[in-house]
Protein backbone atom coordinates (compact mmCIF):
# COMPACT_ATOMS: atom_id res chain seq x y z
CA UNK A 1 0.00 0.00 0.00
CA UNK A 2 1.54 3.36 -1.15
CA UNK A 3 1.12 5.97 1.29
CA UNK A 4 1.99 9.80 1.66
CA UNK A 5 5.57 10.54 2.90
CA UNK A 6 6.39 14.33 4.72
CA UNK A 7 9.71 14.95 5.38
CA UNK A 8 10.90 18.26 7.48
CA UNK A 9 14.44 19.18 8.42
CA UNK A 10 14.61 19.42 12.81
CA UNK A 11 15.71 22.19 14.17
CA UNK A 12 18.84 20.64 15.76
CA UNK A 13 20.16 19.10 12.74
CA UNK A 14 18.78 16.02 10.45
CA UNK A 15 15.48 15.31 9.30
CA UNK A 16 12.47 13.96 10.43
CA UNK A 17 10.00 11.37 8.19
CA UNK A 18 6.71 10.60 9.28
CA UNK A 19 3.80 8.72 7.49
CA UNK A 20 0.58 10.72 8.45
CA UNK A 21 -2.25 7.91 8.09
CA UNK A 22 -0.03 5.28 10.14
CA UNK A 23 -0.16 7.35 13.61
CA UNK A 24 3.33 7.70 15.03
CA UNK A 25 4.83 5.86 12.07
CA UNK A 26 8.31 8.26 11.69
CA UNK A 27 11.77 8.07 11.53
CA UNK A 28 14.85 10.62 12.15
CA UNK A 29 18.19 10.60 10.40
CA UNK A 30 20.67 12.59 9.70
CA UNK A 31 19.94 13.04 6.22
CA UNK A 32 17.11 12.66 3.80
CA UNK A 33 18.71 9.26 2.41
CA UNK A 34 19.02 7.77 6.05
CA UNK A 35 15.64 9.07 7.41
CA UNK A 36 13.79 7.33 4.35
CA UNK A 37 16.08 3.60 5.02
CA UNK A 38 15.27 4.29 8.92
CA UNK A 39 10.79 5.13 7.78
CA UNK A 40 11.35 2.01 5.43
CA UNK A 41 12.34 -0.09 8.54
CA UNK A 42 9.88 1.51 10.77
CA UNK A 43 6.84 1.49 8.66
CA UNK A 44 7.39 -2.41 7.67
CA UNK A 45 7.57 -2.48 11.34
CA UNK A 46 4.39 -0.93 12.44
CA UNK A 47 2.72 -2.71 9.76
CA UNK A 48 3.81 -5.87 10.82
CA UNK A 49 2.15 -4.83 14.84
CA UNK A 50 -0.53 -3.87 13.27
CA UNK A 51 -1.64 -7.08 11.66
CA UNK A 52 -0.42 -9.27 14.81
CA UNK A 53 -3.26 -7.12 16.41
CA UNK A 54 -5.78 -7.23 14.00
CA UNK A 55 -6.01 -3.59 13.20
CA UNK A 56 -7.86 -3.58 9.60
CA UNK A 57 -5.62 -0.57 7.43
CA UNK A 58 -8.57 -0.23 4.90
CA UNK A 59 -10.88 1.10 6.87
CA UNK A 60 -8.51 4.20 7.83
CA UNK A 61 -9.21 7.19 6.92
CA UNK A 62 -6.14 7.84 5.14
Amino acid sequence: MPYEIVTYPCAEGGFVAEIPALKGCMAQGETLDEVLAELNIVTDLWLEIAEKYGQNLLDRDR
